[in-house]
């Protein structure tokens, strides 16, 4: 009997009986009540950031213009009848008004466009418009449902020209950006240049341009701009 005693003394003593959590152990008074468990803070939620607001464009804007005519051209995507023949036909009636292909010729000649004549200078801004719409053509006919938002429009002091940038989200891959240059022509806003991931589409012009033509020097010096076959075709 002493000897239990003193064996239960002993382990006692040394701290040998080591209470888990949540169980009772001895105390001075018979048994300890269980201590509490830690508990894990709950996690913190975090609200979601909210989205920037649309802007809205003021009514015959570059911007709202754009927008007008990419809501057009996106509904006509959608339609389940569309092919290439259809689809060309859309752009060159609905789509190439808002261009100014004539001024897009002429930024794209440069000093060598006053050298041209009249007729150089009508067919060579056909040509950019059937390249150009050539181009849309191709990339709008795989259309995948994706959607374009005007992110920003920016004006110069004059009010007369600005620059409006959108971007094309589709399921998968990058945003692109597309800038689109205005000024402020009689007959109301038109593009006189895209730009896609800064690219322009003038400068690609200007390249081909000088491609295809050459300036000889005549017996007064005066540069004397030459046609390319091409340039001077029907076409």
């Amino acid at each position: 009997m002493k000897k239990t005693m003193f064996t239960m003394l002993a382990v006692m003593s040394m701290g040998a009986v080591q209470a888990q959590p949540g169980t009772p152990v001895p105390g001075s008074y018979g048994f300890a009540p269980p201590m509490p468990r830690q508990i894990a803070p709950a996690p913190r939620q975090v609200a979601p950031m909210p989205r920037p607001p649309v802007p809205e464009y003021a009514k015959g804007s570059p911007a709202a213009v754009l927008e007008e005519g990419m809501e057009r051209l996106l509904e006509r995507l959608r339609s389940k009848d569309l092919n290439t023949d259809l689809l060309r036909n859309y752009l060159d009636n609905e789509v190439a008004p808002y261009f100014d292909f004539d001024y897009m010729a002429k930024s794209a000649a440069g000093n060598m466009y006053r050298h041209m004549s009249e007729g150089q200078r009508i067919r060579m801004a056909k040509r950019i418009k059937q390249q150009f719409l050539s181009t849309m053509v191709q990339r709008l006919i795989s259309y995948n449902n994706q959607t374009v938002s005007v992110v920003s429009q920016r004006m110069q002091p004059n009010a007369r020209t600005g620059m409006v940038t959108t971007t094309i989200r589709g399921p998968k891959g990058y945003p692109t950006r597309l800038d689109f240059r205005f000024y402020k022509a009689k007959e109301g806003w038109k593009v006189f240049d895209v730009m896609a991931n800064g690219q322009s589409a003038v400068v690609h012009y200007r390249r081909q341009f000088r491609q295809t033509m050459y300036m000889p020097r005549g017996r007064d010096q005066r540069p004397v701009a030459r046609p390319h076959r091409q340039l001077s075709s029907g076409s």
